[in-house]
């Protein structure tokens, strides 16, 4: 029997009527209207599902990278933006600040940057991060339900689907909880598809396929160009092998005008690599978040956790999709799969991607392969839509139902059989997985109006006692920052003055119990939240890193350094005579109380009794204490640095500096005599120095700082320096030329339109 939404209430949305063969065809309006309808309470179901893991976790949004990185770097980034700037580079920032060359950030997307305004307009972070996870979430389930019914699902079959994917293991445990630009680069994708496909048949403008594809290869994941890339292949072979050869020339025109757009993003990105510490390039494989062909079977199986290599022993069911899919085997129709050239892009992309999930797991600027088992879920679900749109079989029962009773024992077996000391959650999982396919079965037996919602309602079910057998993803770092921006920037208002150096490590020098926002995070932070707190620190988090300043300070890319760091710190650069805490224009100095050098060993006893307050051997040399507390001590200097307006931080003899203006992205100098300067900067690629129109050579000098040799000047001379991203311009120029293309083929397609309606017969 077959199953669709009605569009006259929402209950009716849930609910199938009967199968009558005399149903007229709705119009295209009506369809329409049905699906607007359908998208709602998609939408309003994924948002109250969205919620429940922060009612088992409060922060749960709130984890890994979207903590210490994103929201943070959004946050400065949207205050910039509130006042008229759009920043490349935030010098303050430090490692963090090179907003254009991390890509991540989405500094081009039109629907990044608003959401960066959305952050910057709450007063937390972590309610910032739910609304985005959310919203997100949402965007990809309506997605997934437009793209099904793209391919002739019902609305029924597609609401099972959008319901189902946006809770799947990956989906939640990984790119909802931690990897947000994931979300952002899937949840586009998707969107990209239904859209390219629609208007492939001739049922929309080719306009919006070009700004949804444009959106999603600007948004800052090179997953999300991947995701272009294969399904404007799938959509071509799919118009090819149905002899539509003008309909495969416009996709084509539409995804090369995309992908141009994306090298405003990605050059800026690969012009890090003279400095970058991010391996870019080659083909090899450490067999970290590799899935194997076994683990991916198990997709029905709610407590399976794969012996997949995270960060550690993986702890989360990775690999599940759906509870409905392997149990209903039996009694799907098959026989609705017939005619292939009609879908054949959802095969396509799901051998594309299946391809990509077993591939090794660093492939050039692509790591991690199980990040793509979503994609490859994408096209199974979309199959499963398909079949549920024909109806479930319900002849021959008894087979069918000792059918599903073996495969939910199978199922169940291997996972025990992978780790049996789980078996009260493995029992737990296969009764209540049985109890809801049976649900389902006498539903589509006796009323069949009943399928669609208990299948969500199993959906929403399965999704709780997950929560509770997986409350959190353990493989990825909890952070627990503080989140409330206000307090932040209270509590670090006197910790702060000038140039800040953080020496602290997170990994093995902060016990756990202490990572908390009324504990250690009042005195030390990590990542990008130092810079939210107001901190002009060096420290920060950065995805392609800075090898020099990296080395000079022994700093790790979420900004922990090594115990040596203090030693590094204040010794004299041999270059220039004077100490490298001189040369950054440092003014503070936070050290963890564990890191100050000369303290005593960390036993366990003082671990226990006293943990962090261990003897303070005396500041250096005008430098004095200012703060002590419980977990961190601040050093601050006692005498003010020269140049109090700008950065310069030291000149070779000979040079006299005049005056020193600083702006955010450039600086200008003033000078008399002639020699080499160094600004406490670093140097990333992209700047720029000229003297009296001059062009001059940026070098980079210790730690990476911007080094310039000035021509020497009897009178007074004028260094510029400015930064622009490198590979920015030729970024701006290649978006011009898909833009172009892009525009071009919008208007043909238009006056094409035109001229066939005109010579239409009346």
């Amino acid at each position: 029997m077959r199953f669709w939404l009605d569009s006259r209430t929402v209950q009716e949305l849930l609910v199938d009527p009967p199968a009558v063969e005399s149903r007229p065809e709705p119009s295209r309006a009506g369809r329409r209207r049905t699906d607007l309808v359908g998208l709602a309470v998609v939408a309003v179901i994924v948002a109250f599902a969205a919620q429940l893991p922060v009612l088992k976790t409060h922060l749960f949004y709130y984890y890994d990278d979207t903590s210490s990185v994103i929201i943070p770097g959004w946050r400065l980034i949207g205050e910039q933006l509130l006042q008229g700037r759009l920043p490349m580079l935030d010098v303050g920032t430090w490692l963090g600040g090179n907003f254009a060359g991390e890509a991540q950030f989405g500094l081009f997307n039109p629907l990044t940057m608003a959401n960066a305004v959305l952050v910057a307009l709450l007063p937390d972070l972590a309610i910032a991060a739910i609304l985005i996870k959310t919203e997100f979430l949402v965007l990809l389930a309506t997605g997934i339900y437009m793209l099904a019914r793209e391919y002739g699902a019902n609305r029924s079959a597609a609401a099972v689907a959008a319901v189902a994917l946006p809770f799947s293991g990956y989906t939640l445990f990984w790119d909802a909880q931690a990897w947000v630009t994931n979300l952002i680069a899937f949840s586009l994708t998707v969107h990209t598809w239904w859209t390219l496909r629609r208007y492939a048949r001739g049922r929309m403008h080719p306009v919006v396929p070009l700004v949804v594809a444009g959106l999603t290869t600007t948004s800052g994941s090179p997953y999300s160009v991947l995701g272009v890339m294969v399904v404007v292949a799938a959509v071509i072979l799919e118009r090819l092998v149905n002899r539509q050869l003008r309909s495969a020339i416009g996709v084509a025109a539409i995804g090369l005008a995309a992908g141009l757009m994306a090298a405003i993003v990605f050059l800026p990105l690969l012009g890090l690599g003279p400095v970058g510490t991010r391996q870019s390039g080659g083909v090899y494989n450490t067999g970290q978040l590799v899935p194997t062909l076994g683990s991916l079977l198990n997709l029905s199986a709610p407590t399976y956790v794969p012996r997949l290599y995270t960060f550690g022993p993986a702890t989360t069911p990775i690999a599940y999709l759906a509870w409905f899919i392997v149990p209903l085997l039996p009694w799907f129709s098959w026989s609705a799969l017939k005619g292939v050239r009609a879908w054949a892009g959802i095969p396509a992309v799901g051998v594309a991607y299946l391809m990509l999930t077993l591939a090794p797991s660093n492939l050039w600027m692509f790591r991690w392969p199980a990040r793509l088992i979503e994609y490859l879920f994408l096209a199974v679900i979309l199959v499963v839509a398909l079949l549920l749109s024909a109806g479930l079989r319900t002849d021959h029962a008894a087979r069918r139902g000792l059918g599903t009773a073996g495969l939910i024992m199978l199922s169940s077996y291997l996972v025990w059989a992978d780790r049996p000391g789980d078996t009260r959650r493995v029992t737990e999982a296969a009764l209540v997985v049985g109890v809801l396919v049976l649900a389902v079965v006498l539903a589509a037996r006796h009323r069949g109006r009943l399928v669609t919602p208990v299948l969500i309602a199993g959906t929403l079910a399965m999704l709780v006692l997950q929560l509770n057998w997986f409350p959190r993803n353990r493989d990825i770092t909890p952070w627990q920052f503080p989140h409330n921006v206000a307090q932040l920037r209270a509590d670090f208002a006197d910790r702060s003055d000038g140039n800040t150096f953080i020496i602290a490590n997170s990994f093995d020098k902060v016990r756990t119990a202490d990572k908390q926002p009324d504990k250690a995070w009042r005195e030390v932070l990590f990542g990008n939240v130092s810079h939210v707190a107001g901190m002009d620190s060096l420290n920060g988090y950065t995805g392609m890193g800075n090898r020099q300043f990296g080395e000079a300070l022994c700093m790790e890319y979420e900004g922990s350094v090594c115990d040596k760091a203090y030693q590094r710190v204040f010794a004299v650069d041999p270059g220039t005579g004077v100490p490298l805490a001189d040369l950054l224009r440092l003014r503070t100095v936070t050290l963890l109380n564990a890191q100050i050098p000369g303290t005593l060993k960390p036993t366990p006893e003082l671990l226990r009794d006293q943990p962090y307050a261990f003897d303070l051997k005396l500041a250096p040399p005008g430098w004095e204490t200012a703060n002590r507390g419980t977990y961190a001590t601040v050093i601050r200097r006692t005498a003010a640095l020269p140049h109090p307006d700008g950065r310069v931080s030291w000149t070779s003899p000979g040079l006299t500096v005049t005056a020193d203006r600083a702006e955010p992205e450039a600086e200008e100098i003033r000078y008399t005599g002639g020699g080499r300067v160094i600004v406490a900067a670093l140097s990333w690629p992209g700047w720029h120095a000229s003297v009296d129109g001059r062009y001059l050579p940026v070098d980079r000098g210790p730690a990476g700082l911007i080094q310039v040799d000035l021509p020497s000047r009897a009178a007074e001379g004028t260094l510029k320096l400015w930064f622009v991203p490198a590979g920015l311009r030729t970024g701006v120029e290649l978006l011009a030329v898909g833009a172009l293309i892009g525009a071009g083929y919008c208007t043909y397609h238009s006056v094409r339109a035109r001229r066939r309606r005109v010579n239409e017969p009346v």
